[in-house]
């Protein structure tokens, strides 16, 4: 009978030590986002254009992971959660380069996760109420921010053509007649240093053009406008929406004013009878460190 008795314990034994080593499978729920949209407050801070690409999914403050719109991805969690959804970008525009939009406010929901059920998320993103909007250019009045420099042997042009991305938009181009475009902001703007800042474009060209900064900057009893070459655009049939980071090149200068400008050079080798550029929506903010 003891013999019996302990062959039993071991058989147990071995079933609940397979239990264990084996636990059941925990099912999944799903969270889902199909659609981003951006809420304006007013219209000082322009369109609301975006090109919000990611979205950093937290449950109950957990990163789950950052993922691309649209998605639809497990989370091993069932009941009431607290879901929240950071936006992302790629910092002006490199897909390595992807990071949560400290411009703007996450958005959050209290749900409950069911397993197999999928809870579909369609969040709705503010800028920051400290968000300093410097510049906020649309091209739809008379007078725009924009004038050509003395480097410039073209002009721009306002269209409202098809070709435009939102009612008027700033076209200029070059060819190998008037091979040099250059145009400036008609004024400085003031940003304050350690803090993010971004530049927010809308644009669409045939060939490469370039953005930058001038940098006021003092050199003893002199002021000179250092320049600052930032970013490179490349060619897109369709109209984009880039982020460009301001931060590392406003902190690394004496200057705390600055004045910006867009250059195109005319390429013969590109085999263009003429590179075209149109811009929209341009957007210089910062946030303003405590």
């Amino acid at each position: 009978m003891g013999k019996i008795v302990f062959l039993i314990i071991v058989i147990v034994s071995f079933f609940y030590s397979c239990e264990i080593m084996n636990p059941p499978e925990q099912i999944p729920s799903y969270v889902s986002v199909d659609t981003i949209a951006i809420s304006i407050a007013n219209p000082s801070q322009g369109t609301a254009a975006h090109n919000i690409s990611d979205c950093w999914l937290y449950v109950n403050n957990k990163l789950v992971g950052v993922f691309e719109v649209p998605f639809t991805v497990p989370v091993l969690e069932s009941g009431p959660h607290d879901i929240q959804i950071e936006p992302g970008i790629k910092n002006s525009g490199g897909n390595a380069a992807r990071e949560v939009y400290q411009m703007m406010n996450g958005y959050s929901i209290n749900t409950v996760l069911e397993e197999k059920e999928i809870v579909k998320v369609n969040p709705v993103f503010e800028y920051r109420p400290a968000v300093i909007f410097d510049l906020v250019e649309d091209f739809e009045d008379i007078g725009i921010e924009f004038q050509v420099s003395e480097q410039s042997d073209t002009v721009i042009y306002l269209v409202s053509d098809e070709n435009a991305f939102e009612g008027k938009s700033m076209y200029f181009c070059v060819d190998k007649n008037r091979p040099n475009f250059e145009c400036r902001s008609s004024q400085l703007f003031e940003i304050q240093k350690n803090g993010p800042a971004f530049l927010e474009i809308n644009f669409k060209s045939n060939d490469f053009f370039n953005f930058g900064i001038f940098s006021k900057e003092y050199t003893g009893s002199s002021i000179n406008e250092i320049r600052k070459h930032i970013y490179g655009f490349n060619p897109t049939d369709e109209w984009k929406k880039v982020y460009i980071d301001l931060n590392y090149f406003v902190n690394n200068v004496s200057g705390t004013e600055f004045r910006l400008f867009f250059t195109a050079v005319y390429a013969e080798e590109s085999g263009l009878e003429k590179s075209e550029v149109y811009i929209d929506n341009v957007k210089l903010i910062y946030l303003p460190t405590q």
